[in-house]
């Protein structure tokens, strides 16, 4: 074991230290270190007795990447501290410089992704750790069950004393945060401050060891638990924090509800979930939940992200407090459908007391409840994309990049069904790509970057003696997430119109007007952009071909098995890549012309172009299996603000959710404007710092958004 005599860096020094140990221990044993040496003025403390996190300078984006992003700041202590030079330099030298581009891409991946129509790999993911594990038990019951585990799976030693390391961590961590809100109680004079002191550091007097005894100490742990996580998605917080709430004075719950809202808000925390049904269809909703909802409608604030989740027995009550909340603008909560999700879940081998334990993490990708490692965008690429190539013979019309298979001229193609196996063997093949990418990504980041934390907290991976990224968890899915669907079937539908049954064109004068991007057709432009086939009108002919096209790549999804022991599903999540994979889309017969950064946001129609009405767009969406994708299958819905805050608009809207997911629809997210707003915020920002859009699968302030995703906002239909 190395020793070191500088007292700098002690994360480092931590996980140097223990030589010849795998990344998770060191990482373990560094965090320790930093948590025993780092100066107790670290340790943030807000006036409310939150904890904030502690910066330990030396990790960059949160512990489990174990990258060190401070050479600067080594080079800089070798010059003020030349005694150490050479130990500084080791230290340099030596940790690792793991990155989110360590794994192996080819050229052929590097070229899809330079291209822009697809991503891959270079996000971790999210998750929903059991973030009340430590609150409802106490960290000595995971320390009997690693002992327990540690027992039956021989060899693993080295895990487990990475999860014990990470243990005493946490431990220290908090006690140490005790000690600094006692040292903040001393100093201070306010009465209410000393107060909000004096409940930490009762509650670290004795925590984590033990369980909370109220809510407030759950709260404080809570947030101390989600920082220290990385400030990612709480999940099933009304579920996991009841018993707490439920024995709690009812004035002492309700200001550290509103306490820890706050804190959610500013520390930008992303997905967090209310009600449901259990696996016999029980309600779940609870008077936390209605509590929750309240915050967020005084709240009027883009996070958190919160998800309510439908079922066929949800309350009444419940819908309306959800109403109350959107007819706010603030866009939440996205509405999903247990009647719908479980199944999905249950088809992908989920137990079905297990698919009823889904929350959404992110924007809103789907996980079980610190059960699983696949609720993460692995991948995300453009259906439409498809379109192009078959009609260009494998060849990109913006680049001129070969990007798929040969799969023919388009005088070849003697009939529709020849064409359409064109495009079915060009969107495998996209298929083909994200996910070999994905894979390639996933094995990277098990080999890389461990997370004894997240080990420790999710289940599977205590059980199994493995890590959180490599395997540990009980489900161990992937996700990919569709665009361009829109834009698939309305090009589908002119070709097979147009082409072959009108014969108005032949498709090797479409393919030549396509690559040409319309110049010198206009005419032709305006017939193909403004003919009635377009998806979202409840129009057999078009959805029929949506149903065709994407159930099928969900379906081909299926098929693939992702590094972490599961398979892939489909999603439709665009959070705020539209523009950009619209940007990276050539002209297609749908009628839009090369690079338009206006695409489809969600399953529903290309902006603008869902002209009958929302019950005909919910039909077309509803044409499509919504059991395929296991990820986000999002529905952007704009109303008119007036129109939605009036009564016989709350009772239309109800009506509206509860039949779309009573006949099959998956998700629903609402954005409650005022068209003159949108437009006047674009001219005049700083009168609208206010208003708030739903994005692709999360809300924002709209003056925070680039001008692509303004304009895709403002030409939604609105109803």
């Amino acid at each position: 074991m190395k020793e070191f005599k500088t007292d700098l860096f002690p994360f480092s020094r931590g996980f140097l230290a223990c030589e010849g140990a795998s990344k998770g221990k060191r990482l373990a044993a560094g965090m320790l270190s930093a948590m025993k040496e780092i100066p107790l003025s670290s340790f943030r403390v807000d006036e409310h007795g939150f904890c904030r996190g502690v910066s330990l300078g030396e990790v960059y984006f949160s512990f489990q990447n174990c990258i060190v992003f401070f050479k600067k700041n080594v080079e800089a202590q070798i010059q003020n501290h030349p005694e150490c030079a050479e130990e500084l330099e080791y230290i340099r030298d030596t940790m690792p410089k793991w990155a989110h581009n360590n794994y192996v891409r080819t050229d052929e991946h590097i070229m899809h992704e330079d291209e822009g129509h697809m991503w891959a790999g270079s996000w971790m993911g999210h998750a929903n750790p059991d973030f009340a594990g430590f609150a409802a038990n106490g960290t000595g019951y995971y320390r009997e069950k690693i002992k327990k585990y540690r027992a039956v799976n021989a060899g693993k030693d080295d895990f487990y004393d990475g999860l014990e390391l990470m243990l005493d961590a946490f431990e220290v961590m908090c006690k140490r945060y005790g000690e600094r809100a006692a040292q903040l109680l001393e100093e201070c004079t306010d009465e209410t401050q000393k107060a909000y002191y004096a409940r930490t550091v009762k509650t670290f007097d004795h925590v984590p060891q033990q369980p909370c005894r109220d809510f407030a100490e759950a709260a404080i742990l809570f947030f101390l638990n989600v920082a220290f996580d990385g400030i990612d998605s709480p999940g099933h917080f009304d579920q996991y924090m009841y018993p707490f709430w439920e024995k709690t004075d009812e004035a002492l719950r309700s200001e550290y509800l509103h306490l820890v809202w706050q804190k959610l808000i500013e520390v930008d925390i992303w997905n967090i979930c209310i009600s449901g049904s259990d696996e016999n269809g029980k309600d779940l909703t609870n008077s936390l939940s209605y509590a929750m909802l309240e915050e967020t409608a005084k709240a009027h604030a883009p996070k958190p992200n919160l998800t309510l989740r439908w079922h066929k027995g949800t309350p009444r009550a419940l819908m309306e407090a959800a109403h109350k909340s959107l007819a706010t603008g603030c866009g939440l909560p996205a509405l999903y459908n247990d009647e719908v999700v479980c199944p999905a879940l249950e088809s992908m081998g989920i137990p079905k007391a297990d698919a009823h334990e889904y929350v959404m993490n992110g924007c809103n990708q789907i996980d079980i409840q610190s059960k699983s490692h696949m609720g993460l965008e692995d991948g995300q690429f453009c259906v439409a994309k498809a379109v192009e190539l078959a009609l260009n013979n494998g060849v990109s019309t913006v680049t001129g990049n070969v990007l798929g298979p040969k799969t023919g001229e388009p005088e070849t193609f003697r009939t529709f069904e020849d064409f359409y196996s064109a495009f079915i063997i060009q969107a495998q093949h996209l298929m083909d790509v994200v996910t070999d990418l994905a894979i390639s990504a996933q094995k990277g980041f098990a080999e890389n970057s461990p997370n004894p934390y997240r080990s420790i907290l999710i289940e599977g991976c205590i059980e199994k003696g493995r890590d959180y990224k490599n395997g540990g968890p009980l489900y161990g899915h992937g996700q990919i997430l569709l665009h361009g669907i829109a834009e698939t079937a309305d090009s589908l539908a002119a070709v097979k119109k147009y082409v072959y049954e009108e014969k108005k064109y032949t498709l090797r004068e479409l393919a030549d007007m396509m690559a040409k991007n319309f110049e010198g057709a206009e005419e032709d432009f305006r017939f193909f952009a403004n003919n009635e086939l377009k998806y979202g009108n409840d129009i057999d002919y078009v959805d029929e071909l949506a149903e065709r096209a994407v159930n099928h790549c969900n379906r081909y999804l299926r098929t693939i098995k992702t590094f972490r022991g599961g398979y892939f599903s489909g999603g439709c999540s665009p959070f705020i890549n539209s523009p950009g994979m619209g940007r990276a889309l050539g002209a297609l017969p749908s009628g839009r012309k090369c690079s338009d950064p206006i695409i489809a946001d969600s399953i529903g129609a290309t902006p603008g172009r869902d002209t009958n009405g929302p019950t005909a767009l919910l039909n077309s969406c509803l044409r499509l299996d919504q059991t395929l994708p296991a990820s986000g299958f999002i529905l952007n819905l704009k109303f008119d603000k007036t129109i939605f805050n009036s009564e016989a608009g709350k009772e239309a809207f109800l009506s509206l959710w509860e039949s779309y997911f009573e006949r099959g629809g998956q998700q629903i997210q609402i954005g409650v404007v005022s068209p003159e707003d949108l437009l006047d915020a674009q001219k005049n920002p700083d009168a609208h710092r206010d208003l708030i859009v739903r994005v692709g699968g999360y809300s924002d302030r709209f003056v925070n958004l680039n001008e692509d995703l303004q304009k895709n906002i403002i030409e939604r239909t609105l109803y």
